[in-house]
């Protein structure tokens, strides 16, 4: 048969008319998608961070870092939820295309249909896309910039790299769902495709070896996220707690929820009342069909939290995590294993009042990365050896601190024994006895930790401190000679640490002279500088990278949601249909078979939210310990913040419920 390429776009056209419901929301999220993908990514090239190859301010080489990160993982989303919305649309198709079949079209024309329909879609996204991205450019960017501090810039932003990134991005991924959406027709007859929604069903069966895949991953990852205590293994833990809980919510909810259903089904009491002898039947077919549905929505519902929370906690604390790092203008740290060099660095300091400087504090002590073990109350600790580098757990920055020095700062000083040491940990653990290679002190916890943070390196925040208080010189060099595993140097270098406040603000030729001044002081000794000025301006452009990112995803996670829960409303729509003329049939009210139908679409839809809410709150310990590599994170104000998104995001979910069950009704009611 003959058909020619006017025939063909006018049953596109029909086509499309027919299905605007689902095609709709479709051509939406895509342009939605590759819109946000070409804003980043533009943003990411633009001169108004990085010009000729230098930083426009300062961090702000961070943010073009970040915003790569948040191209590329929006990349993926886009990818992932355009092919999931096509294989939807695909699904609803089939019986049209198979009706074609029938008709007299070969698969070459309704493969050449199918061209034509992805190209339109193509072009009508990257259309819109690109114009739209670039109009919302500069107004992304002047947000961008108001998050970090800076004065709004002139000019339009546009990247000719970004253009052809996204159209190589959406031409792939139409590519991907083009070549899906033939191969489904070339392996079907077209009676096949005309029957596909009318086939009968088997019960479905329980899947023992991926239920105990699930419980154990959700074990394991539950188990790895809540026992989690240092900085730094959160860094791979969390990755690792993550994929295990993904891995379990789609095993469980595939599994786990047909086996909790069969059970119903075994026990008489329960099955055999009316509710329950309808909606177990009903709910097997439907977790069959959406159980991997469901795990996405949960999936995405607890990364649109948890990025909501990390959000609020960078709003919340990001000011506090820079008082708390740098609580002057000026902190400078020296080491040197000559007593001699370490007065003259102080009394050289007390010289800097040419700087227009006030409220100097001079502290010294010995600081080190050293192993420590937690015992009962029992703190040990010895230098790290060659297999303790590659065990994390036991690295400690262990600071010796002299009684006086603590004395000096501290509210209620302290008098202790000879034999007798104050330690405490940044976990506020505190301890009985210390022991140290053979011998073994009298500890004391009773300890001021706001006075012990003075004398921290806030540059090795990432893993826990140890502050041990010794009454004088002689003890902290017996301590450190009672392991003779640390190094000569490390037992003789003392560490000095000056922190001041300036009365005025510095330009960046100030803030050079002072570096120059500082480090001429230190006889090519070890030193570092911290200067609060950059550092505010370093961690503004930091948090307002990860803010702006991470705004972003939350919205695509949360328009990915959307779209994944509309599109299941009505699939369950259609399927429920007969199953409401069934129901019918077999003597049941209308009231009745509303109730039932009812009570299975409330425990589906909410069920992955319940879920995402148990995943968040188990996660929120190792999430607060990742966020600490780059954030303050005051326990209770995180606590509250992830409470606070949690009932956002249900307030939201909710609303989505509301707006989609009526698309859903109306389908059941025609």
């Amino acid at each position: 048969m003959t058909v020619n390429n006017k025939l063909l776009i006018r049953l596109i056209k029909n086509s499309m008319a027919k299905s605007r419901h689902t095609r709709i929301p479709f051509v939406i999220v895509s342009i939605l998608t590759m819109m946000t993908f070409y804003i980043i990514s533009s943003m990411a090239f633009s001169d108004f961070f990085i010009k000729d190859e230098k930083e426009v301010f300062y961090g702000a080489g961070h943010i073009i870092s970040i915003l790569m990160i948040g191209s590329i993982i929006i990349a993926i989303i886009a990818a992932v939820i355009i092919l999931y919305a096509n294989a939807f649309i695909m699904r609803d198709k089939r019986r049209e295309i198979g009706l074609y079949g029938i008709l007299g079209l070969t698969k070459k024309n309704i493969n050449l249909m199918l061209l034509y329909e992805s190209s339109f879609y193509l072009i009508i996204s990257l259309a819109f896309s690109i114009i739209a991205g670039t109009f919302l450019n500069k107004l992304m960017v002047m947000v961008l910039y108001k998050l970090t501090n800076q004065q709004p810039v002139e000019g339009m932003v546009y990247s000719t790299k970004s253009v052809i990134m996204t159209c190589i991005l959406a031409t792939v991924i139409y590519g991907i769902a083009l070549i899906y959406n033939i191969c489904s027709i070339q392996l079907s007859k077209p009676v096949e495709l005309l029957r596909s929604n009318k086939a009968g069903e088997k019960e479905p069966k329980i899947k023992f070896l991926i239920l105990i895949i699930g419980l154990i991953s959700l074990i394991a990852g539950y188990y790895i996220a809540i026992n989690c205590e240092n900085t730094i293994d959160s860094l791979f833990f969390f990755f690792l707690a993550v994929f295990l809980v993904v891995l379990a919510t789609y095993c469980l909810f595939t599994a786990g929820s047909i086996a909790i259903l069969k059970w119903i089904k075994n026990n008489k009491k329960l099955y055999y009342k009316t509710n329950n002898f309808i909606g177990v039947g009903n709910l097997m077919y439907r977790m069959k069909h959406n159980a991997v549905g469901l795990a996405s929505i949960c999936v995405l519902s607890t990364a649109v939290i948890i990025l909501i929370s990390s959000v609020f906690s960078l709003s919340a604390l990001g000011k506090r995590s820079i008082e708390n790092r740098c609580p002057k203008d000026i902190i400078f740290r020296y080491t040197t294993e000559n007593e001699e060099s370490g007065k003259k660095f102080e009394n050289a300091v007390k010289q800097l009042k040419g700087l227009d400087i006030k409220d100097i504090e001079t502290r010294a002590l010995w600081s080190s990365e050293w192993g420590f073990y937690e015992g009962d109350e029992i703190g040990y600790f010895r230098y790290l050896s060659d297999d303790d580098r590659y065990n994390m757990s036991v690295w400690r920055n262990v600071y010796i601190i002299l009684e006086d020095s603590y004395n000096k700062f501290a509210k209620e000083p302290i008098k202790l024994k000879k034999d007798e040491v104050g330690v405490i940990d940044s976990q506020k653990n505190k301890y009985t006895h210390l022991t140290c290679g053979n011998n073994t002190y009298k500890a004391m916890g009773d300890l001021e930790y706001k006075t012990l943070s003075l004398f921290r390196d806030s540059t090795m925040d990432l893993f826990t401190s140890v502050y041990i208080v010794v009454p004088d010189k002689k003890t902290a060099i017996s301590l450190l000679k009672n392991d003779p595993s640390i190094p000569e140097n490390l037992k003789s270098s003392m560490q000095y640490i000056s922190s001041f406040n300036l009365k005025e603000r510095m330009s960046e030729d100030e803030i050079s002279q002072i570096k120059a001044l500082l480090s001429s002081l230190c006889d090519n000794d070890d030193y570092s500088i911290i200067i609060k000025q950059e550092d505010t301006q370093f961690f503004i452009s930091l948090y307002g990278g990860v803010l702006f990112v991470g705004i972003f995803l939350a919205i695509i996670f949360l328009m990915v949601t959307v779209l994944i829960i509309y599109y299941k409303q009505m699939s369950e729509g259609y399927q429920d249909k007969s199953r409401y003329e069934i129901m019918k049939k077999v003597g049941l009210t209308e009231k009745e078979v509303k109730s039932s139908i009812n009570r299975q679409v409330m425990i589906m839809f909410f069920m992955p939210i319940i879920a995402a809410g148990i995943h968040t709150v188990v996660a929120s310990s190792i999430i607060r310990l990742f966020l600490g590599m780059i954030l303050y994170v005051d326990a209770f104000t995180f606590n509250i913040t992830i409470f606070s998104s949690i009932a956002v995001f249900a307030l939201v979910y909710c609303l989505v419920y509301r707006i989609t069950s009526r698309q859903y009704y109306e389908i059941v009611n025609r």
